[in-house]
């Protein structure tokens, strides 16, 4: 209840916005930390306006590897409204990539979407500026959804709903093209009929497998206070240059023994640091009498504006040469770990290392490009592609002996650099210590006895949990 209480004093003393992980789910900025369409997959996601006031927000589906965007739109939302899309498994049509595994998205929902066919879109090939030219990398990654700013005057108007369908969404369509309002290459005002964003935005997203009937939710991030007081950020439909460093550079960062209210040089560095992590800490449930499956998603959604691919170095906090043995080049690098396994006993059954001690740790394991997956499996292991998610950028996990079905990972950072602030409070510098990762485990269970001749599944999820930490200097 104490740090309760210096966090909000913290909010209101030095209201100037600095960007912080709402916990309780609102914001400006949500982050999905993994869709994907691999191995029969969709996902689901609806977004929802709990303001009075309309909006303009940005959906941008980012892939796996190095976050290039997929799929980039506006959606614009009525006071109280929700915005529903599904992702799902195709082939791609797009020249040069014909037949290709891809994925696509629609959307049955009445609201209003300009320049962009809500039914079916598929993900697009042309932001993959570099690393591997085949759309298997499209089918898994996160999502960003960025409030651009409030409706206001006859545009505000346009989204109201009637009967459950807005009053008049071509005129969206047109206010984007020629001669319309928002087409500065004509002479339109981008922000004409907007007013500064406000929060309020929530969403759920979910994985489902629709022929075993099994669901995973997947838990948003959301971002409060991400901009500087008074912006609109409205961008055209097909613009996916709104990103997560358009943020405020200036953040509250929680750690276990007081929040930090920091500045940086840049509004990512900001947006890093409350999503930085010094101990990464992932369940798993790998019962054999439910053929107990375990995968972790780990998701660094700010990576791609540290490496450089052509060179594959890094800025902090990333250590500074990402290219590691156990991540390709065409994984973008990535960052070795130390990874220790414990099971609920914190026990394990391996000769020569006694009760209450963890397993070793696993040798220099490393985390590959932007999403990571790492597959749990029991001992002996039959290395295999993960069974859930399908993915294609995994790693199995260490050797889990006979009487660890269940437990915990634990994941520490190798060599990485403390990405620099100041606190705002003592004009002193501080590190923060870790990366920025989110993330999800996803565990199934399936009983083969449910009743005679019937086999039944059951999905779980988990958020993964982290430790913060930061070093006054």
């Amino acid at each position: 209840m104490k740090k309760f209480i210096i966090v909000v004093l913290l909010l209101i003393s030095c209201h100037a916005s600095a960007v912080y992980v709402n916990h309780q789910g609102m914001g400006e900025v949500l982050i999905v930390p993994y869709y994907s369409v691999n191995n029969n997959l969709n996902t689901l996601v609806s977004v929802t306006n709990t303001k009075g006031t309309a909006k303009a927000i940005k959906i941008t589906v980012r892939e796996g590897l190095n976050g290039h965007a997929v799929l980039s739109y506006n959606v614009y939302l009525g006071a109280y409204d929700t915005w529903t899309f599904v992702m799902g498994s195709m082939n791609s049509t797009a020249t040069g990539f014909e037949g290709q595994a891809s994925g696509a998205m629609a959307a049955f929902d009445n609201s209003c979407a300009p320049l962009f066919n809500k039914y079916f879109t598929e993900f697009s090939p042309s932001s993959l500026v570099d690393g591997p030219q085949d759309l298997q990398r499209t089918r898994e990654g996160f999502i960003e959804i960025i409030e651009m700013g409030e409706l206001q005057g006859d545009t505000a108007d346009f989204v109201k709903q009637i009967n459950g369908v807005p009053k008049n969404c071509s005129a969206l369509d047109n206010a984007w093209q020629e001669g319309g309002q928002w087409h500065e290459a004509s002479g339109g005002n981008v922000n004409q009929d907007l007013a500064p964003v406000s929060g309020g935005l929530m969403a759920e997203a979910d994985l489902i497998h629709v022929a075993s009937g099994v669901n995973y939710s997947i838990p948003v991030v959301a971002l409060a206070d991400f901009f500087a007081e008074g912006t609109i950020a409205h961008a055209p439909p097909d613009d996916s240059t709104l990103s997560l460093d358009a943020a405020v550079p200036k953040a509250t960062v929680l750690t276990d023994e007081k929040p930090y209210q920091l500045s940086f040089e840049r509004g990512i560095d900001a947006v890093s640091a409350v999503l930085m992590a010094d101990e990464l800490i992932a369940t798993y449930a790998l019962d054999s009498g439910v053929l107990g499956k375990a995968e972790t998603v780990y998701t660094q959604p700010t990576r791609r504006f540290y490496i450089d691919f052509d060179s594959l170095t890094a800025e902090a906090p990333y250590t500074a040469d990402a290219n590691v043995d156990a991540c390709t080049r065409d994984k973008y690098g990535g960052s070795k770990m130390v990874v220790s396994i414990f099971d609920r006993e914190s026990k394990i059954e391996s000769p020569g290392v006694g009760v209450g001690i963890p397993t070793p740790p696993s040798p220099e394991p490393a985390y590959c490009g932007s999403v990571f997956v790492q597959s749990m499996m029991r001992h002996p292991i039959n290395p295999r592609q993960p069974e859930i998610t399908g993915s294609n950028n995994y790693h199995i996990g260490g050797n889990v002996q006979e009487g660890t079905e269940n437990g915990f990972v634990q994941s520490k950072f190798l060599n990485t650099r403390p990405l620099i602030g100041t606190n705002i409070h003592t004009n002193q510098p501080v590190h923060v210590m870790g990366l920025p990762v989110i993330g999800v485990t996803l565990i199934r269970f399936t009983n083969t006895d449910a009743q005679p001749g019937i086999l039944a599944q059951y999905g779980f999820s988990h958020q993964l949990k982290s430790k913060a930490r930061v070093i006054e200097q």
